[in-house]
């Protein structure tokens, strides 16, 4: 009896023994784990995840740039088409529904607002000396007006277009006006006079651009020509009428709302330039003309984080030079610093939050900075001043935003 007690005991010891060993064997195993686990992660945040960035559109806080928010200005109830900064930086112009309100930068001070005489206002540009204002407004009469910027008065009326303007640009003199319809046909105006040019100087890139209305495949489409024009010519010998342009704007080509065209002149082949997947919804040209900036949307694709794109093309050869991927969706506005380095883009997201702007390093092609807008309109304009570190934005709703991209306080 004793001896069966006995080696009843020393089984049980012997039991437990081996399951305290298993015990320490399976602590020794996670642990083991857990180490590399953390290792790997060090090892992924550490070192590969900085090489990443390069192609990401992401930023972690140790990498973006700061950013400040100086000012902000109110259009009541306005929908923000179009935002311009005078040559000195010192008045911001904005085109919000059928007025166009000029502000002091430096005070925030509302200088004055002009009513346009009949219907929307869509486009504004300032001359290259700051004291002329050309506005467009959708108005089958008078539809694109000359103001005296420094006190808003009218100067003159400039007639030529049956259309509403798209889009505006003076020429580096500031002699030219330049302007095309939502149909892509151009004209230019000599601001002096208010008579139309015969030429013009420079090359236009040309884009469909289209909008689905309805549900599903119900509904209709919209389409309208997105133009751009490059003022810096190279070439003084070639020389643009609006007949050729609308010439080779008539092409079939045009249909395809993926395809963009560089136009360098008359009797000239356009340069077709075509990467895009889906309906292109902005052009910019660099300030020194060598650079064709393109965005584009995409459709809905609930993994896919990188679907909003912007293309660069090098605007001699027509080749695209570098692609950056954006968080969200869509690209709708685009704007160049005055020095050509930097590019600023609006990055609404697909999921619930306030709206982004982000900010391009276009010597690094890398995202440096994500601007949180603190709001949930949509921003719809984009324009820096000449000291390349202010940037103004506009929203559906009414408000506009100075942001200083570099992150400086101002006094």
């Amino acid at each position: 009896m004793y001896l069966i007690r006995r080696i009843s005991k020393h089984s049980f010891k012997h039991v437990r023994n081996k399951r305290r060993k298993r015990y320490w064997v399976l602590f020794y195993f996670v642990s083991a784990f857990a180490v590399c686990d953390v290792l790997i992660l060090f090892v992924l945040f550490k070192i590969f995840l900085p090489m990443l960035l390069n192609t990401t559109p992401y930023l972690l806080p140790e990498h973006a740039q700061e950013y400040t928010h100086l000012a902000t200005f109110t259009a009541p109830g306005q929908h923000v088409t179009t935002l311009a900064f005078t040559p000195d930086g010192k008045t911001l112009a904005c085109a919000a529904y059928n007025e166009i309100l000029l502000w002091d930068v430096k005070t925030g001070n509302p200088l004055y607002t002009i009513k346009a005489p009949e219907g929307i206002v869509t486009a504004l540009a300032l001359s290259p000396d700051g004291k002329t204002l050309a506005s467009s407004n959708k108005s089958k009469q008078n539809s694109v007006i000359l103001y005296d910027t420094a006190t808003g008065h009218l100067k003159t009326y400039l007639s030529g277009h049956t259309s509403w303007i798209a889009t505006f640009d003076f020429s580096p003199d500031g002699a030219t006006l330049v302007g095309a319809n939502s149909d892509g046909l151009i004209t230019a105006w000599d601001t002096i006079t208010g008579l139309t040019h015969q030429h013009i100087l420079g090359t236009f890139a040309f884009a469909r651009w289209t909008r689905l209305y309805g549900l599903g495949y119900s509904g209709y489409y919209r389409k309208r020509t997105i133009t751009m024009w490059n003022r810096n010519a190279r070439d003084t010998n070639i020389v643009n009428t609006p007949e050729s342009l609308n010439s080779v704007l008539k092409s079939q080509t045009f249909d395809n709302k993926e395809v963009i065209a560089l136009t360098p002149g008359p009797n000239l082949p356009p340069i077709y330039l075509s990467s895009h997947s889906y309906p292109i919804q902005a052009l910019a040209f660099s300030p020194d003309g060598k650079t064709l900036a393109s965005s584009s949307w995409s459709e809905y694709q609930p993994f896919d984080i990188t679907t909003g794109i912007i293309h660069l093309w090098d605007v001699d050869t027509g080749l695209p030079t570098s692609t950056l991927k954006t968080p969200g969706r869509k690209v709708q506005t685009l704007a160049f610093s005055p020095d050509g380095k930097t590019l600023a883009s609006d990055g609404s997201k697909r999921w619930k939050g306030s709206r982004k702007i982000l900010i391009w390093d276009l010597t690094t092609h890398r995202l440096i900075s994500m601007i949180d807008t603190d709001s949930l309109c949509e921003i719809t304009a984009l324009a820096f001043a000449s000291d390349n570190t202010t940037l103004a934005s506009g929203n559906e709703c009414g408000k506009v935003d100075l942001w200083d991209i570099t992150g400086q306080i101002r006094k």
